[in-house]
């Protein structure tokens, strides 16, 4: 078993050189993000806010966003069984460090961004999170969301704080899912209400990385046996020699996982997965039904992402030795290769 060294009391995340003082993980938001000690060059800071809600057969993206000689304000819908999609972005060059993102996922803020022809607001309270946006675009119309998802301050999450090879490099994230979704998202024509046997995804990350990169990334949720069940899973993205991300939930508790090994026919992304915790007590196959593959080439930037939905089965294993049984959960994971 790997090093897995949690961080129970709050501390500052980087020291006055911009160097990571402690990697490791957390169950809540123990590092203070002291971005003015961030030292690299002046495109090097990335920083989002994302937001995935899933109802039915439906998910709803939400992101606000930047890294350093951009920004990124977008909504994305997309069908799992019909491969319809709706596509809503704007940017803006060159924000540097003057985007004022919140330093803390979980204490009271606004992020509001606008233009010409949208405003788009992120509002965080201490038991719910208000997501709006307002837009008027001219392939798909008015678009108008008004989401509300239940914060449940007692929750665990999954926090970690990463470093890598070069010491001025790292990156603060945390994850967490919400159960019960309220209100509206009105894309065009297209209609979503989802309701209170929903669940949503925020990932919040700051950081500092190499420019070439990949990882691997899977989550999901939902109420299963009677209870709030998910997780989190993920590797290759960064040094993990003092933790990993890997973590499943079960009523609100976090149960750290170890190395998850993943068995998948790396020539079809459609197969079957297969993904093990190294003591047997996480144990989930994921067969998919949609790839949103995405792409993005322009100048320095060159992305690649498949995200991979479909239905998780298998079991997980509390302390105690009683057995969650998961079936055919919708969630993801996704592999990303990335230059930028």
């Amino acid at each position: 078993m790997s090093m897995q060294r949690e961080i129970t009391e709050t501390q500052t995340l980087l020291n006055e050189k911009g160097i990571l003082i402690q990697p490791g993980y957390a169950k809540k938001m123990h590092f203070v993000y002291n971005r003015d000690n961030v030292s690299a060059g002046p495109f090097a800071l990335k920083e989002w806010d994302f937001y995935q809600i899933i109802s039915g057969d439906e998910v709803l993206q939400l992101t606000i966003g930047h890294v350093s000689y951009v920004a990124s304000f977008s909504v994305m819908q997309f069908n799992i069984k019909t491969g319809e999609k709706i596509s809503f972005a704007r940017m803006k060059p060159l924000p540097l460090r003057n985007m004022k993102m919140p330093l803390n996922p979980e204490t009271p803020n606004t992020l509001e961004v606008s233009g010409k022809d949208y405003i788009m607001r992120f509002e965080t309270r201490r038991h719910e999170r208000l997501l709006s946006i307002k837009a008027d675009d001219a392939k798909i119309g008015n678009i108008e969301i008004s989401l509300i998802l239940n914060n449940d301050t007692e929750n665990e999450k999954m926090v970690i704080a990463t470093p890598f090879f070069k010491q001025r490099q790292f990156y603060l994230n945390y994850k967490e899912n919400y159960y019960g979704v309220s209100g509206y998202a009105q894309l065009g024509k297209k209609r979503i209400e989802p309701g209170s046997e929903d669940t949503a995804l925020l990932d919040w990350g700051r950081g500092v990385w190499p420019y070439k990169h990949e990882w691997f990334w899977g989550n999901g949720c939902g109420f299963v046996n009677g209870g709030r069940f998910g997780f989190n899973i993920g590797w290759g993205f960064g040094d993990l020699q003092y933790a990993t991300e890997n973590m499943f939930f079960w009523n609100g508790k976090a149960y750290k996982l170890d190395i998850i090994e993943a068995e998948r026919d790396k020539s079809d992304y459609m197969k079957p997965w297969h993904f093990r915790d190294s003591s047997g007590v996480f144990d989930l196959t994921l067969t998919p039904v949609y790839d949103r593959y995405t792409e993005n080439r322009a100048l320095i930037v060159n992305t690649h992402c498949h995200q991979i939905f479909g239905y998780y089965n298998g079991t997980a294993m509390l302390p105690g030795g009683e057995v969650i049984n998961v079936n055919n959960l919708l969630a993801f994971c996704e592999h990303a290769e990335n230059k930028w």
